[in-house]
């Protein structure tokens, strides 16, 4: 009985791992069969791109991730594949295309919910940061600071949601890049 009991938290944290596990090939399955069609819906660029990102798999992210970010460029639909591309050709030692990447993401906040404008100004300043680009950084994670002091992300109109401890997780890392040399 004790055993089982011991054994319970092994077996959830295994099911559970299981669980993305599957999520995460079916998405791959669906996306890579979606692209395969003559006229993709243009959300599979970035779910097999995000993916492949996640694979460490960068040299086949980046194109998808390119496609969807222009996508979403074009249709001014968010951030999270400019941020993603920006992330990949970081890895591959890209530091200019990555630029173009995280300036194309501010660039699309101008007219976003304010709780989306903080997390993208909040990861294009620690992916400054990662590239060495100090100013930038502070300037991103500044603004980042600005637009969430607390922890109620505004999710535009009618819509918000809190996320404890956001506000705090994001002014340790401003005072983090601040002590940067």
């Amino acid at each position: 009985m004790l055993t089982g009991l011991l054994a319970l938290p092994v077996t959830l944290a295994v099911g559970r791992f299981s669980l993305i596990y599957w999520d995460r090939f079916q998405a791959e399955r669906a996306a890579t069969a979606e692209l395969a069609r003559p006229q993709p819906a243009p959300a599979a660029y970035g779910v097999l791109g995000g993916i492949r990102l996640e694979q460490g798999r960068l040299a086949e992210a980046v194109p998808l991730l390119q496609k969807a970010a222009d996508i979403e460029r074009a249709s001014r639909s968010g951030t999270r594949d400019s941020l993603s591309l920006a992330k990949a050709l970081i890895g591959l030692g890209r530091p200019q295309e990555a630029a173009a990447a995280l300036k194309q993401a501010e660039a699309l906040t101008d007219k976003a919910p304010q709780g989306e404008q903080a997390r993208t100004l909040f990861s294009a300043g620690i992916f400054w940061r990662q590239m060495g680009r100090k100013a930038e950084a502070l300037a991103d994670l500044r603004r980042a600071v600005a637009l969430q002091p607390d922890d109620w992300v505004d999710l535009g109109p009618g819509g918000r949601e809190k996320s404890a401890g956001l506000s705090g997780y994001y002014q340790k890392m401003l005072a983090a890049a601040e002590q940067d040399r």
